[in-house]
């Protein structure tokens, strides 16, 4: 089972996301696209929006915590967001292997 939290402050701002676990193999499907996703997000906002997420990298454990930046709230919702849209769309197609969880303001995406 992969799991992946999502952590959003009192706006409903992504500002933290985790996953861990493994579902089959590093060469599974599911978690090479859960990790594509996951790191996609990471090198949006440190290469294209030019921030400095803190990222701790373990064998089978990723965690992103971003402080936001007002003045691109925008960029990193659009960054965020869709990875959340990407995760609920793999989880929808492999509820048993892969769970999505949301924590903080109670915004459902």
């Amino acid at each position: 089972m992969i799991e992946v939290e999502v952590y959003r402050d009192s706006l409903g701002k992504i500002c933290e996301f985790r996953s861990q676990g493994e579902a089959f193999s590093a060469q599974h499907p599911l978690q090479v696209s859960v990790t594509a996703l996951l790191q996609t997000a990471i090198i949006g906002l440190e290469d294209y929006l030019k921030l400095d997420p803190e990222v701790k990298e373990e064998e089978g454990r990723l965690q992103c915590k971003l402080e936001r930046e007002t003045f691109l709230n925008r960029e990193i919702d659009a960054i965020l967001e869709t990875m959340v849209l990407g995760l609920r769309a793999l989880e929808r197609d492999y509820p048993e292997a892969l769970e999505v969880r949301e924590v903080g303001s109670g915004v459902k995406v």
